[in-house]
């Protein structure tokens, strides 16, 4: 078996370095403000009904479904982006218990991960809300997206794990990752629709060959009765494979090198 996933599998069994350590990061971070946790309530209610309403009444769009179009988005997008560029700096933000010999450095990849989708989970009752003004969702789009968070969660981890280790190498990915993820905000389906960039255009190509939108997708677009292209399951399936393979491959080289680097 490879070292990545028997790492992996140890992390799972003893979840304290990551598991219990995220929620208590949740937790810590509000303790001594005054409204507490409903500050993790506060950027998805902005964005929703604050940007959502601004910029549906600008665009003159039927307000429901894109107030659900942006909402999704906005959620799915930060759950996506928050672990990305928080993977460049894992294991540099904990290059303490490293050097006292935690070398298993799957829970310093699974901890902003989880952290994440705590907030994510958070936000799931406002998702619900928005979607009362649509036509209700299925059974089959449900497991879809399900399974489509499923899938994102995956990608998040192989991919966190290889860019930890760059990070860990190279610590300007740090900056280049603050850099670009505006960049990706904005040509991302999320505050503008899909249908803008058809198929065949040099905007449509663009879309489709980024991954964040396919990674969005297929959690959003099930839920709200849209179908999904095929590329999208076709892009996802290559992208998981191939994070997997690099992700063991690379662990299993360098993983051990990770405290000389720091």
């Amino acid at each position: 078996m490879s070292l990545l996933f028997r790492h992996l599998a140890d992390s799972f069994r003893k979840p304290d370095h990551w598991l219990y350590a995220a929620w208590l990061d949740v937790i810590t971070r509000y303790r001594k403000t005054v409204l507490g946790l409903f500050w993790i309530f506060f950027p998805t209610i902005v964005y929703i009904w604050g940007l959502g309403g601004f910029l549906g009444a600008i665009q003159g769009t039927d307000m429901h479904p894109y107030l659900a179009h942006i909402g999704f988005g906005f959620v799915i997008f930060r759950l996506i982006s928050t672990v990305v560029m928080e993977a460049g700096s894992s294991f540099v933000s904990y290059q303490s218990y490293i050097y006292e010999g935690n070398l298993r450095l799957t829970d310093f990849t699974l901890r902003p991960l989880f952290r994440a989708l705590v907030h994510f989970l958070f936000a799931v009752p406002l998702l619900a809300i928005v979607l009362t003004g649509e036509g209700g969702v299925t059974f089959t789009g449900f497991a879809i997206s399900l399974g489509g968070t499923l899938v994102v969660l995956v990608n998040l981890f192989f991919y966190g794990v290889l860019i930890g280790l760059v990070g860990a190498r190279y610590p300007d990915i740090n900056d280049f990752l603050g850099s670009v993820m505006l960049a990706v905000f904005l040509v991302t389906p999320i505050i503008w629709l899909a249908e803008a960039a058809p198929s065949g255009t040099l905007q449509g190509d663009l879309m489709r060959a980024n991954p964040f939108h396919h990674l969005l997708a297929i959690m959003r677009e099930p839920l709200l009765g849209k179908p999904l292209e095929d590329m999208t399951y076709y892009y996802l399936a290559g992208m998981t494979t191939i994070g997997i393979v690099l992700a063991a491959t690379f662990y299993g080289r360098f993983a051990k090198r990770v405290p000389t680097w720091l």
